[in-house]
């Protein structure tokens, strides 16, 4: 497997660190709760729904803090349990023609030191110009069980990357799983680090200060079905795509050869975002995933993704101040599956869906989740296609959250009288707010 099939282990604990809430063993968890098959067979999607519930309820500040904050990547690398790449290195082994080595294999030169790399690693979101370092997640499928990359082809894409950002920056520490954690055969000591990495996977994927580089294909046009197929690679795009921001999030499977720059390379590769799953939707979709290995390897990976997935989701959306979603080639299915996950968007305060194609039936099913926003101050939904009904759903969603300071719902094709209707019955509710139908 990517990472390895192996039994679930306890989640690392630092002594500098805010422990991580383990809520598999919160009160009211069970296994069926977490999406796996009861006993009688039963639909278990309310039941995971149950579990996200007391997932919300006991996620702490500090497991918010970690996916946006830099101390918890600082204290990854320091750890010394995941080690990240070199990307001058990188570079030059791949030019040269050599293979991939894995963990136990790499040179030290290839490694980045990590009392050296918390010093200088970036922590704004921008590729930095000067000597900070950005710290990269490659998402890639393995080719074979024995070794991701055995022809060098997708090494030699991800290098036509590395080469534009080393113009920007003058190095760049990369996650690349194969490197970067403990493969088998381990020692027990490697065994051991190699858990202690894996409870923190999807840190290298969720943080808001990392980007991720996901490779979908390995040549010019070709599908990659090791990535579309795989339930790991599933598992990064989906933890990726929570709450990123717009550029961080690059399809390096594009045309980046013809790219003759870092800034044209995030013009051609970033990713258009879908909606955030619900658990339970990611669940759903996982089952229908490959994960290498045995069968019974395959499914404790299974479950691990599924409690890893629960956990990033709870502690990402619960922490969302804002959600953009603009221009993304929404339409009605990617509204609903939205308003799915909003509910435990308990911090937002901000939500853009300009550009997007919803409709009436999208906007219903917004405006029904809407009044679960309490914190939410501004929502704008321009150009839309809502049309007088669709917008009608969102003012009704809207009408008794007492902070909300603006409503923007202009060019959705209502004429100048339903619009001013709409308009008065908001401001009725909200006669200090702003609000914008047309």
């Amino acid at each position: 497997t990517q990472v390895g099939a192996s039994p679930a282990a306890a989640p690392s604990r630092h002594s500098d660190a805010p422990a991580e809430t383990d809520i598999a063993s919160a009160p009211g968890a069970s296994a069926s709760a977490a999406g796996e098959p009861n006993a009688e067979g039963g639909d278990v999607k309310g039941e995971g729904e149950m579990l996200l519930d007391v997932a919300m309820a006991v996620v702490s500040e500090a497991d918010m803090d970690k996916y946006r904050k830099a101390y918890a990547l600082k204290q990854a690398v320091i750890s010394g349990d995941t080690a990240l790449v070199r990307g001058t290195w990188l570079f030059r082994h791949i030019r040269e023609g050599n293979p991939l080595p894995k963990r136990q294999d790499c040179p030290p030169e290839a490694l980045w030191n990590p009392s050296e790399l918390v010093e200088v690693m970036n922590t704004s979101r921008s590729i930095p110009d000067g000597m900070s370092v950005p710290i990269v997640a490659l998402s890639f499928g393995w080719e074979t069980d024995e070794h991701p990359d055995p022809t060098g082809a997708q090494m030699r894409r991800v290098c036509c990357v590395v080469k534009r950002c080393l113009e920007q920056c003058s190095d760049v520490a990369i996650f690349i799983d194969w490197c970067s954690l403990w493969q088998q055969p381990r020692t027990e000591e490697q065994r051991a680090s190699f858990e202690r990495a894996r409870q923190s996977i999807d840190l290298w994927y969720a943080h808001q200060m990392t980007w991720v580089w996901m490779l979908t294909s390995s040549g010019e046009g070709a599908a990659n079905p090791a990535y579309d197929e795989c339930g790991w690679t599933f598992f990064h795009r989906a933890i990726s795509s929570l709450n990123s921001h717009y550029d961080m999030l690059l399809d390096i499977g594009r045309s980046v050869e013809r790219c003759f720059d870092y800034s044209s390379i995030k013009e051609a590769c970033t990713s258009d975002r879908g909606p955030p799953l619900a658990p339970a939707a990611f669940r759903d979709a996982l089952a229908a995933k490959r994960l290498p290995g045995a069968a019974a390897e395959g499914e404790v990976d299974r479950a691990f993704l599924v409690q890893r997935y629960l956990h990033t989701f709870a502690a990402v959306m619960g922490a969302a101040e804002s959600l953009a979603y603009v221009n993304q080639g929404f339409g009605a299915s990617e509204a609903k599956q939205l308003s799915a996950s909003l509910r435990w968007c308990t911090s937002l305060q901000v939500l853009s869906l300009d550009g997007n194609d919803i409709g009436e039936e999208g906007a219903a099913s917004l405006g029904a989740a809407l009044p679960q926003l309490c914190h939410l101050q501004g929502f704008f939904a321009n150009r839309c296609g809502l049309g007088r009904m669709g917008a009608a759903s969102i003012i009704a969603g809207a009408k008794d959250l007492r902070r909300l300071g603006g409503l923007y719902l202009s060019s959705n094709g209502i004429n100048e009288e339903d619009a001013g209707t709409l308009e008065d019955a908001f401001l009725e509710r909200h006669p200090r707010s702003v609000i914008r139908v047309s």
